[in-house]
């Protein structure tokens, strides 16, 4: 159980949102410069995937100005289909959040006590960054003893490496579907899976669970089924 830690680029310049801690800084920061500089945050977001949205539409809605950099053409794209992706944007625009489209971050640095985040486009500056680019699966331990890693530690149905005496599960566990499944419910299930099935109550193999994580985005509702 080695886990997969936030991806974190620059990490000395921006914010992450992770825990209670995390949000009583940023909760910290938002009222300090409301109280020294008399106006409303602004914020740079980093990752346009489920938590970067969630995380934009809360402080914009909050009347904070929000700018959003996301590296792929769309919002979302590894859980909406295209309309919704669309439908999304339009939301977000409402909201008056600057959405900006294949955005490659070469630089995020500290001027005068502000940060700025340098693109192909030059430079922008904001009173804070806050990164929400996902994770990077901790394969370093299994790479060492001779376990087959991809994006994940690969496993089979049955949660087992490549040696087949070592199991793996949660979102370091790269399925034969290529997937890794980082939310709790499939988390949970292929604990308890894998719990019977080394008490030898259960013979198949384990089976992703009907799960659905929806994007709380004030105003947004999917047409469409999400994918994962």
């Amino acid at each position: 159980a080695c886990f997969s830690p936030p991806f974190y680029p620059f990490r000395d310049n921006f914010y992450v949102f992770n825990s209670l801690h995390d949000l009583i800084e940023l909760r910290h920061l938002q009222k300090r410069i409301l109280d020294e500089k008399k106006r409303a945050t602004e914020w740079a977001i980093i990752g346009g995937g489920l938590i970067g949205c969630e995380l934009s539409s809360d402080l914009a809605v909050s009347g904070d100005k929000v700018s959003l950099f996301h590296a792929e053409n769309r919002l979302m794209e590894r859980q909406l289909v295209a309309e919704d992706s669309l439908k999304l944007l339009a939301v977000m625009h409402s909201h008056s959040i600057d959405v900006k489209f294949q955005q490659a971050i070469q630089a995020i640095e500290k001027i005068d006590g502000r940060t700025s985040i340098l693109t192909e486009e030059g430079h922008s500056v904001y009173d804070a960054v806050i990164v929400s680019c996902g994770f990077k699966p901790r394969t370093e331990l299994a790479g060492n003893i001779g376990l087959e890693t991809q994006r994940g530690i690969l496993v089979n149905r049955y949660l087992q490496t490549s040696d087949k005496n070592i199991f793996s599960l949660g979102d370091v566990a790269e399925l034969p579907d290529n997937k890794l499944y980082a939310y709790i419910l499939p988390i949970r299930s292929q604990a308890n899976w894998l719990a019977t099935y080394l008490c030898g109550q259960e013979t198949a193999g384990w089976q992703v669970p009907d799960f659905s994580a929806v994007a709380k985005v004030h105003g947004f509702e999917a047409d469409h089924p999400y994918v994962f």
